[in-house]
Parts: C-alpha cells; sequence; structure tokens
C-alpha cells in the first residue's frame, strides 16, 4: 500500500510519530489521520489507500503498541521522534542547492542562505525547527518532489 502510493518511508514514521493514536474514538478520526500520514499527490487516487491504513492504525498498530505496553502518545512520539528524523538530507534537495549556487555565482547571499540553511538541518536533522526560514524548512522536509521519487545513487555518486 506504502508502494502504491509512492509514500516515502521516512516521512510515513515521522508522520506516524506525530499522529495521536491513542486520542482517537472513531473510525473518521482514523480516516483523517491516515489521509494526513500518506502523500499529499492530487494524481494518485488514494481513497482504498486511506481506508486500508486506517484500518491497520486502528485494528492492529493500536493493539500492537498496548500490548507492547505503550498506551499513551507522548512516549510512543518521544520514542519516534528519537529515531525518526524530520529532515533527511535527499539527493533533490542537493541537487537544488547546486543548481541554485551554479546560476547565481557572483551573487553570493541567496546561494550561500540555501546552503547555510540546508547545513543547519543536516547538522540537527531531529529539530522540528531550524529557526530560519520556516516556509522553506517546511519544504524541504516535505513530500518529495514528483519528478525525484525513485531517484537513487549509485556508489560513485
Amino acid at each position: 500500500m506504502l508502494e502504491d502510493v509512492s509514500c516515502d518511508f521516512n516521512h510515513f514514521f515521522y508522520r506516524l510519530g506525530n499522529t495521536p493514536i491513542f486520542t482517537f474514538n472513531s473510525k473518521d478520526q482514523y480516516l483523517t489521520a491516515a489521509e494526513k500520514i500518506l502523500p499529499a499527490d492530487p494524481e494518485i487516487p488514494k481513497p482504498e489507500s486511506i481506508k486500508t491504513l486506517a484500518t491497520w492504525l486502528e485494528d492492529k498498530y493500536r493493539l500492537r503498541l498496548e500490548k507492547d505496553g505503550i498506551t499513551n502518545d507522548t512516549e510512543r512520539q518521544q520514542k519516534m521522534n528519537s529515531v525518526n528524523p524530520k529532515f533527511v538530507l535527499r539527493q533533490w534537495v542537493l541537487e537544488e542547492v547546486i543548481r541554485k549556487t551554479e546560476s547565481e555565482k557572483g551573487v553570493g547571499v541567496k546561494n550561500k542562505e540555501m546552503l547555510d540553511l540546508v547545513l543547519a538541518m543536516a547538522l540537527e536533522p531531529f529539530k522540528e525547527e531550524w529557526g530560519i526560514d520556516k516556509e522553506e524548512e517546511e519544504r524541504l522536509c516535505g513530500d518529495v518532489p514528483k519528478l525525484d521519487r525513485g531517484f537513487q545513487c549509485s556508489c560513485s555518486s
């Protein structure tokens, strides 16, 4: 199901960790949560995937958490956020930094700002905010642009 909707696994687990599972008490709440966890791509029909994920959250995941002795969202979120960073330095981000740097040679400030932002985020990937440019931070932590999905580097990259 995650593959069918082109879901980035890091984004999936980060969003799952920030979803308040133990506060839900209706199927509609699970459906809304599932829709927020999956990537926001209008070109990928996902009603079945949303339903599948919502059912899994309610019938499997929550029960598994309870079986493992995890019964509150704060504890679960802390554990998940300690291993699932908000920012992952990806090839598309590096390509954008390179492209901007090359196209703005001589300008100096813009390319340095982008490079500084990405460097700050890469050095502390578990932070929620870096205090530099909130909109740009969210974009760089968001869904991978459609054209860059599935990009894989070789060992020589």
